[in-house]
């Protein structure tokens, strides 16, 4: 049976940048193509039609919900590599399972990071205002891959609200290893090298140190603006990576703002680190 390695996140917490370290490593001179970026999303449409031998375009996102644990079962990985998702782990609408089946995981990262910085990110990206990206933080319903325009390129996938989706991970007992993306900041060497090695993937010294300083955020957002970066949103064309500095949230929310977020996720920012008692 294949096993599956996820590299799990609450969208703009820190997924790409640890995608482009791991292509580094993978790579024999440690290089990064910004837009060749490895790992498969797992809720790419294509990979998901023609694992199930279907397509998903004629179904009901309730449907498709049902189907894909299932096509995980037929897909067969290319390398080992993780797939990237923002899903939950929960049962999206229609669905009576999380969207991967327990048996097959093999391994899990999940990339937390504070949601005051997070929710900067969110609305720069999906062009929110902060109000509304507040709101979307704290909406168990949360959702990416729907649209009312037409067929998307990845399937809806259940995020959930930022609590609901660090504890859906962090209380599934899976074999998972816990990285904030704070720390990836504050000790890139010693993090990345925790994430190589709970994927297997090598990561010797020199690689890893080349890789890390061609990764640096700045030098990321750099290469973006010259080439462009085909993650990039309509919203912020390529302006996908930002400065990434944890704590910037003291300048741009309000005092109101900030407290609304740790109103509705002090419980989980308490046990990540994120605020004290």
């Amino acid at each position: 049976m294949n096993q599956l390695r996820l590299l799990a996140s609450y969208p703009r917490s820190g997924n790409t940048w640890v995608r482009a370290v791991l292509s580094g490593l993978l790579n024999e001179y440690g290089a990064v193509a910004l837009n060749a970026l490895g790992g498969v999303v797992a809720a790419d449409r294509a990979l998901i039609d023609e694992a199930l031998e279907i397509e998903t375009s004629d179904l009901l996102p309730e449907e498709e919900a049902r189907l894909r644990a299932m096509a995980f079962r037929n897909w067969q990985p290319t390398s080992s590599f993780p797939l990237k998702t923002h899903d939950a782990w929960l049962p999206a609408p229609g669905a009576d399972t999380p969207p991967f089946a327990r048996d097959q995981i093999a391994a899990i990262v999940l990339i937390v990071r504070d949601p005051r910085d997070v929710v900067l990110s969110l609305a720069r990206y999906f062009g929110l205002a902060l109000p509304d990206a507040i709101e979307a933080l704290g909406h168990p319903r949360f959702s990416l891959g729907i649209s009312e325009m037409g067929l998307r390129p990845h399937v809806a996938q259940l995020v959930s609200s930022w609590s609901d989706h660090a504890r859906s991970w962090l209380d599934a007992d899976l074999p998972l290893t816990l990285v904030r993306y704070e720390d990836l900041v504050a000790a890139p060497r010693d993090g990345f090298a925790a994430i190589a090695r709970a994927f297997d993937i090598p990561a010797p010294p020199d690689r890893l140190a080349r890789v890390v300083e061609t990764t640096r955020l700045d030098r990321l957002a750099a290469a973006e603006a010259q080439t462009g970066f085909r993650e990039s949103s309509r919203f912020a064309p390529n302006r996908f990576f930002g400065a990434g500095t944890p704590g910037a949230w003291r300048d741009v929310l309000t005092p109101a703002q900030a407290a609304q977020i740790v109103r509705d996720h002090g419980a989980t920012m308490n046990r990540l680190g994120y605020i004290e008692d």
